[in-house]
């Protein structure tokens, strides 16, 4: 009887630790896929020489941030090269040392 009693607590603790184990898993994936969302906005202007680009923007939920038009600087200039102000976008910022960064952007589809 005492091995039937030890055998049903190991397996409900097992059961517990997976289900504790899939529960932080879950929990990460939202986080994941906030970190790598992108965000839509529309530029505003466009320093190609030092490398910034002016977006009004939506909610960035990476960043916590609410929608308002900033100054970010681009991780890759070259993206800048084809946009204009007024065109349509879809990027992904980040914050590095509390300086905001673009670190993709593209015309918005």
């Amino acid at each position: 009887m005492k091995n039937r009693i030890h055998f049903l607590a190991a397996a409900l603790s097992l059961a517990a630790m997976s289900g504790a184990w899939a529960a932080g898993e879950a929990a990460k994936q939202p986080a994941a896929a906030a970190a790598t969302a992108m965000t839509a906005g529309e530029v505003r202007k466009i320093d190609t020489a030092g490398a910034k680009v002016t977006i009004k923007h939506e909610r960035i939920a990476n960043l916590d941030m609410d929608a308002m038009t900033m100054v970010f600087r681009a991780t890759k200039p070259e993206q800048l090269k084809n946009l204009k102000a007024g065109d349509k976008v879809r990027f992904r910022a980040e914050s590095d040392k509390g300086a905001l960064i673009v670190t993709h952007i593209e015309a918005a589809k």
